[in-house]
């Protein structure tokens, strides 16, 4: 059969590429099926797209700030007389919304359970998919469905640093339990490729499509200190050190002794979850660390002469100006590199709307606004008025906007996208 994948787009999709798509197309292929992948992020355009391949069946994946696209596209091919599975992080949290818009939604990783459920015939109603068990039994990601070349280029796939960089995922899942993120309440098992499967990954891409860097996507890569250690060891020794990389880590998986081998393996950046710069915050959201461990752990980071990049969210309930102010000292005495800042946004599929869900009903979910970075979407916390809160929040992005990026870096953003470079010089103001 002929099947369409979709990855829909909106004016702030993300320009990351659609890997679980490419799982997908190569579990399609090895199946038999005639696989295209329309991807608007890459400036596809979806109604020419399907003139021209006239699917069978189409699948359309999404995270939740892309849900109203998706239903729209739904809606249109729907209105062609083509089935529509949608599949993905918010049709997984919400199957009873994305049922009304398609024949069939499959909830969770689909690589195993997608084609067997179109071999069958029966594509309807809401389907649980099998998450697979050995990741390397998975074909490699068909990569050449994508505009690879579109993301590569873009250069924003490690924060603050501009390389041509693909993406990599060596693992699924994450042991803790934060609650803002889907994990809080995923029961499927956390699961790794093997070392060599990763390797010969990176390689493939290395050969096939230029890059210089390589971003690994995982929730957290270091969870495994011994597999961790052995993807590092085989970049060296295969020459695959010549790329540069970063990835993300839970402060208490960083270990100071593995360090010096990651930057010797080619990374150049670590990305860690801080959260916040106030203990009742980090135990209030169940981060599992504690303050003084991570101001050492930023230390040791930039002791081995790597790049940090800290993770924050504003807005966690209960939140008081003082925490906010702390958060920002936080940013201070760590020395970091980069600042990533987030509005806490209760996610479906998370322990926090799971409290919320109640009140997000009655305020009428805009899902495109759930961002991460829109305080318009929902506001938890009860302890700042809304307004004020999303001034203090849209000023310390201001603020950090100017200490992440050097003077001649942040010129050439200004230049790239002046409106945004003079929202930034309002709040500054």
């Amino acid at each position: 059969m002929k099947i369409a994948l979709i990855n829909p787009a909106t004016p702030r999709a993300l320009k990351k590429e659609n890997l679980g798509l490419a799982y997908l197309a190569a579990s399609l292929t090895a199946g038999g099926h005639t696989v295209r992948v329309i991807d608007e992020v890459a400036g596809h355009d979806t109604a020419r797209a399907l003139d021209e391949f006239r699917p069978d069946i189409a699948g359309i994946s999404f995270m939740t700030m892309y849900a109203p696209r998706a239903y729209e596209i739904a809606r249109e091919i729907r209105g062609r007389g083509v089935r529509v599975i949608l599949g993905g992080a918010h049709p997984t949290a919400l199957p009873e919304e994305a049922i009304e818009h398609a024949d069939c939604v499959v909830r969770g990783e689909a690589e195993l359970t997608l084609p067997r459920l179109i071999d069958s015939g029966r594509v309807e109603g809401v389907v649980e998919a099998e998450p697979p068990v050995d990741l390397d039994a998975l074909p490699l990601p068909q990569r050449d469905a994508l505009d690879l070349d579109f993301y590569a280029k873009s250069g924003e796939e490690i924060a603050g640093l501009s390389y041509r960089t693909l993406g990599v995922i060596t693992s699924r899942g994450c042991p803790y339990r934060c609650d803002f993120c889907i994990n809080s309440r995923r029961q499927t098992p956390l699961r790794f490729h093997s070392p060599g499967r990763v390797l010969d990954e990176i390689a493939l891409i290395a050969q096939r499509y230029n890059v210089q860097a390589v971003a690994f996507y995982d929730e957290l890569m270091a969870t495994d200190a011994a597999r961790f250690r052995a993807i590092c060891e085989g970049m060296i020794q295969r020459g695959l050190d010549r790329l540069r990389w970063e990835c993300q880590a839970h402060p208490r998986l960083i270990r100071p002794d593995m360090l010096g081998l990651m930057k010797r393996a080619g990374c150049v950046q670590v990305a860690i979850g801080f959260e916040s710069g106030s203990q009742p915050i980090l135990d209030r959201i169940h981060k599992s660390t504690r303050v003084e461990s991570n101001l050492e752990i930023a230390a040791k980071v930039r002791e081995a002469g790597l790049r940090l990049r800290g993770c924050f969210v504003i807005g966690v309930p209960g939140e008081t100006r003082d925490d906010i102010a702390r958060t920002e000292q936080f940013i201070q005495n760590a020395r970091l590199d980069f600042a990533s800042l987030h509005f806490l946004t209760p996610y479906p599929g998370t322990e926090l709307f799971a409290q919320y869900e109640q009140s997000i009903r009655e305020h009428g979910p805009a899902w495109e606004k759930f961002t991460t970075g829109d305080p318009d979407a929902f506001v938890c916390n009860d302890a700042i008025p809304p307004d004020e809160q999303k001034a203090l929040y849209e000023s310390l992005c201001a603020r950090q906007a100017v200490r992440n990026y050097s003077w001649s870096e942040m010129a050439r953003r200004a230049m790239k996208n002046p409106r945004h470079a003079l929202h930034v010089l309002k709040k500054l103001l």
